[in-house]
């Protein structure tokens, strides 16, 4: 008799372990499988159901190559154009991709052979771009279709950016 005792003794213990890990492994499936996911639905439980249009981004400013760059300080990615940044890219390669002669003045030389200053048209233009993952993208371009592709913005912009003036010596 106790013999049998012992053996259901041993056989009740083994069914409550059984039972304490399958209850357990079902505590820890319904846990979130990272911090990050525990935050957000902690997160989604108290917050109400609106969401913003754009989460608000905390830009920080650094110089790279000479330029203030506006960079997220949590996600390290690069801030897009404003308009007014897109403008003054669109005005400063304008002079450089104009294919136009007009005012363009060609010169004989006593040798006979002629030339033209070409004051700045017909360029090709190395640019290049920091891309949101980090990474640097590279082009030449020599028309305002190619550059507005590359930038991303209008190549009407370039076309109808305003001619900037060149400085005078006085």
């Amino acid at each position: 008799m106790a013999k049998k005792f012992e053996r259901v003794h041993v056989f009740g213990i083994i069914a409550a372990i059984a039972v304490l890990v399958v209850g357990a492994v079902t505590v820890l499936s319904r846990q979130p499988a990272t911090a990050k996911e525990a935050k957000k639905q902690e997160t989604a439980s108290v917050m109400p159901a609106v969401i913003p249009d754009q989460p608000k981004k905390n830009y920080v400013t650094v110089k790279v190559g000479g330029q203030d760059v506006k960079i997220d300080s949590q996600t390290g990615q690069i801030q897009e154009l404003t308009p007014e940044e897109a403008q003054r890219l669109a005005a400063g390669l304008k002079p450089m991709l104009n294919k136009s002669s007009d005012g363009l003045v060609t010169v004989q030389h006593p040798d006979g052979s002629m030339s033209m200053d070409l004051q700045g048209h017909f360029q090709n233009v190395a640019v290049a771009r920091v891309n949101k993952d980090g990474t640097v993208s590279e082009s030449c371009v020599d028309n305002p279709r190619a550059a507005g592709a590359f930038f991303g913005i209008d190549p009407k912009q370039i076309e109808n950016a305003p001619n900037r003036v060149k400085p005078t010596g006085n």
